[in-house]
């Protein structure tokens, strides 16, 4: 059963990983589905926490398949696959695709899907398993991949789903200098082109006292969230957490300093499937997709 989508009118500029601002579609005769995000010798990386997986069952696999295939980005990074089975049906669809699934996961668990034609999966591993605690049992799941288009690129992604909520504050805190300690080792040891998305459950706009983050936002020789526009953006057009009242941006996406010069030269967006899917809340997630577009 195909749900409709009305088109996202997408204004894209290139500079400093610009948001895109996606305009509300407040017309009933609309028609069609999402656009093409693929850029032609470009990379297109999704995160995106669909909650729970499968919420409602085959009308959710039915409507993630169109969603996915419909957006036609490279890399979807997914958090709470809550039915294997399930995804695996979704997975048997995408013909194009190909995944990688955390084993490692007590619940909830993380996953990626990827152009099977573009990308070569180097290696897939989980981090910090002995810190299993601090991840909320998620341990993040890193895969180094291969992008074999016109400018080929080596990079490392990781996703990865932080603790929220109750003493979730102080988990992020420790969870993130384990993280930052691993990345700057990585670095120094040669390992460059790391691109760390997913659910951070935190909102990098958060004052310093609050935010669990200060530091990686300290580090900005080494890392960058493209992602901090539209966290700090005062309006709530961007937020990729609608939530339940004023809404707020956790759901990010982080690069090392070896893919500054992609990051000007790339854009960002949040891509605000409940204003042009009815019932997306119900049927797909509480969460919006966030996405990052750039040539290599």
């Amino acid at each position: 059963m195909i749900y409709r989508l009305y088109f996202l009118f997408l204004y894209i500029y290139f500079s400093c990983a610009s948001p895109v601002k996606q305009e509300e579609n407040n017309t009933n005769n609309s028609t069609g589905f999402l656009p093409d995000l693929n850029l032609v010798n470009g990379i297109e990386i999704v995160t995106w926490n669909i909650e729970n997986f499968p919420k409602l069952g085959s009308r959710t696999i039915d409507s993630v398949y169109n969603v996915i295939t419909s957006l036609n980005a490279d890399v979807y990074c997914l958090q709470e696959i809550s039915n294997r089975n399930s995804f695996q049906e979704l997975t048997d669809r995408l013909i194009d695709y190909d995944y990688v699934i955390s084993d490692d996961t007590d619940y909830l668990n993380l996953a990626l899907l990827y152009k099977k034609n573009d990308f070569i999966i180097r290696s897939k591993s989980s981090l910090f398993t002995e810190n299993m605690y601090e991840f909320a049992y998620r341990p993040p799941l890193r895969v180094e991949m291969t992008y074999v288009g016109e400018n080929s690129l080596d990079f490392t992604l990781i996703n990865m789903h932080m603790k929220c909520c109750d003493n979730g504050y102080a988990r992020r805190v420790s969870s993130a200098q384990i993280l930052y300690d691993y990345l700057k080792s990585s670095i120094e040891s040669g390992i460059l082109n790391h691109v760390v998305v997913g659910d951070w459950n935190d909102d990098i706009s958060d004052n310093y006292n609050q935010n669990s983050f200060n530091i990686f936002l300290e580090d900005q020789d080494n890392f960058k969230y493209v992602t901090y526009e539209m966290a700090h953006s005062s309006s709530n057009v961007y937020d990729s957490f609608p939530g339940y009242g004023s809404g707020s941006f956790i759901d990010h996406i982080m690069i090392s300093s070896d893919l500054f010069e992609e990051y000007e030269g790339g854009d960002v967006q949040t891509i605000r499937l409940g204003d042009y899917l009815a019932g997306y809340d119900e049927i797909i997630s509480d969460h919006r997709p966030v996405v990052w577009r750039f040539i290599p």
